[in-house]
């Protein structure tokens, strides 16, 4: 698949969603140096064009909040930054993280909300859809893997502040026993659809948030693992992959020769010093 636009010339090298209303794809941009890579949502169905055409009309975002948005054919597509994949429900880890390192990562949350440059309606989506990436630093950022069969037209900054809040509820209830001060006050208004804004939201978490305690040496490992899992499994996986092909040459060695030369240094390698020989 590939989308032509003014500036861009976008080949498709994943398909991430397919439905009825649209597309979704990662793409590289041919035109340009390197290759970068970027979200490319593809809108079929004509109703949710108008509904998102009328969107970028009526937001307050100043500029454009996309990279590109062009027809083709008779769909819309709509060109986003890709963000690295690292969904935030896969990697958050309270179990290795304090009370207090898990409000910084709430905190992270709402900033990540707070800075992102898009009309309500798509950062409802990205919140309601679960969009939200950890990086290894505890920062949080978006993804924009928007299915937009479930774009509203009618939302505010109250309820994409109320979403925000239930997804802190869920990354704080597994510290319920300790005494979380900044999860029962979000419980409480959370149940009283309080919330308004964003800026309250950060104050209460901020303002109810535990003291910084020290972690313990067995937590600083279990979250030094954790940070570096990946990297961890790559160098596993190479490894594995070197003993295998030493394996598979071992056998074939074995096969063509009879036996494997290079075990020969640990079998009877001392039989034999200088001219001398132990044997006899």
């Amino acid at each position: 698949m590939v989308f032509q636009s003014q500036k861009m010339q976008l080949k498709s090298v994943r398909v991430v969603l397919k439905n009825a209303v649209n597309e979704l794809y990662v793409c590289r941009n041919v035109n340009e140096s390197g290759g970068g890579f970027y979200s490319v949502i593809c809108v079929k169905d004509h109703e949710v064009v108008k509904r998102f055409l009328s969107i970028c009309e009526t937001t307050e975002v100043k500029g454009d909040f996309f990279v590109d948005c062009f027809s083709d054919g008779d769909n819309q597509i709509i060109v986003f930054p890709y963000n690295r994949e690292r969904n935030l429900f896969d990697f958050y880890r309270p179990d290795v993280l304090s009370l207090s390192e898990c409000e910084d990562v709430c905190i992270n949350v709402i900033i990540a909300c707070m800075s992102a440059r898009l009309p309500w309606q798509l950062l409802y989506l990205i919140l309601k859809q679960r969009q939200l990436n950890l990086s290894r630093d505890g920062s949080v950022y978006p993804s924009y893997f928007m299915d937009f069969s479930e774009l509203k037209d009618d939302v505010s900054e109250k309820e994409c502040t109320v979403k925000c809040a239930e997804i802190l509820l869920e990354l704080l209830r597994p510290k319920e026993g300790r005494q979380a001060n900044s999860l029962k006050l979000l419980e409480k208004k959370v149940g009283k659809q309080s919330y308004t804004r964003f800026v309250e939201l950060y104050k209460d978490v901020r303002i109810s948030a535990a003291p910084r305690e020290k972690a313990g040496l067995w937590r600083r490992i279990k979250a030094w693992f954790s940070r570096n899992k990946d990297r961890l499994f790559r160098v596993l996986l190479w490894i594995s992959i070197l003993l295998a092909l030493f394996v598979i040459l071992s056998f074939l060695t074995q096969l063509i020769f009879g036996d494997v030369p290079w075990l020969r240094l640990f079998i009877n390698s001392f039989d034999v010093i200088g001219t001398e020989s132990l044997l006899q």
